[in-house]
């Protein structure tokens, strides 16, 4: 399987940005300073981002780092891929954008698909899937985190056809500021998140020990003990939290708490 550094070196020499395009791009990077809400993020994409790649839909995949799975976002100006597509797309088991992350994860290259354009590696098989969920064909490429795992993935459709090494090589320009752009957006509505739930229903101490205690796998019986208060206690407290938390599990309890910083993440 080809990597990226091989994908490279296919690359014509003399593909490069015009000086047009580079005037495109320092407008793409001075505008993604203004960008601090998420309808900015989608007013930019669909606004000065077209100069270098026009594009109607925009499907993006992001790791917030406390969590296993990836966030999906999309940013559209079509009326055809509505809610039903989105899900399916991003199904997270077989949906065609897990499939591509795969792809990407294997080998760190674009991937350029659609009815007259096929990229070296993609599956045949995506075409048919592009048509049926309304996106039409996709050039897609991702970011790694500093551990080396996926860390976005930024996948564009109904992107004007043929695709030339020009794409691949615009692609490969653009995702990282786009990365950087929507990780300042969501990781401002993280705080604010935090802030209003923090305001709204506040976790206690006490609360936030048995927390901790059912993060590491205990049981009402175990917590009590540890704590010495009685079990019917516990299981009053953990009813107030799943409530303060908006949540029905304990293992989502966790998983809230972490995110809004109630709990530490321990890193390996």
């Amino acid at each position: 399987m080809m990597n990226s550094d091989e994908f490279d070196q296919m690359l014509p020499a003399e593909v490069t940005l015009s000086h047009e395009e580079r005037q495109f791009l320092v407008d793409i990077i001075d505008a993604s300073m203004r960008v601090i809400k998420r309808h900015h993020f989608f007013s930019w994409a669909q606004g000065v981002l077209q100069s270098l790649l026009p594009h109607e839909i925009l499907v993006c995949g992001i790791s917030l780092g406390y969590e296993q799975h990836m966030r999906m976002y999309r940013f559209s100006s079509s009326r055809y891929f509505n809610d039903e597509h989105f899900a399916a797309v991003c199904e997270p088991e077989a949906g065609l954008l897990r499939q591509m992350m795969g792809y990407w994860e294997a080998t760190s290259l674009p991937c350029l698909i659609g009815e007259t354009s096929q990229g070296i590696g993609c599956d045949p098989a995506w075409v048919e899937l592009l048509q049926r969920h309304e996106l039409r064909n996709a050039a897609a490429h991702g970011m790694r985190g500093a551990d080396g795992a996926i860390k976005s993935y930024y996948c564009f459709a109904r992107v004007p056809e043929p695709f030339s090494p020009r794409l691949t090589y615009i692609l490969k320009i653009l995702v990282p500021f786009m990365d950087a752009t929507l990780s300042r957006v969501l990781a401002q509505e993280e705080r604010e998140d935090r802030h209003s739930a923090r305001t709204q229903f506040p976790i206690t101490g006490r609360e936030a020990q048995i927390l901790r205690r059912i993060k590491d796998g205990h049981t009402n019986i175990q917590i009590a003990a540890l704590l010495e208060i009685s079990p019917h206690t516990v299981k009053n407290h953990v009813r107030r939290i799943l409530f303060k938390l908006g949540v029905q599990t304990r293992a989502q309890a966790t998983a809230k708490a972490m995110q809004l910083g109630v709990l530490k993440v321990r890193r390996e």
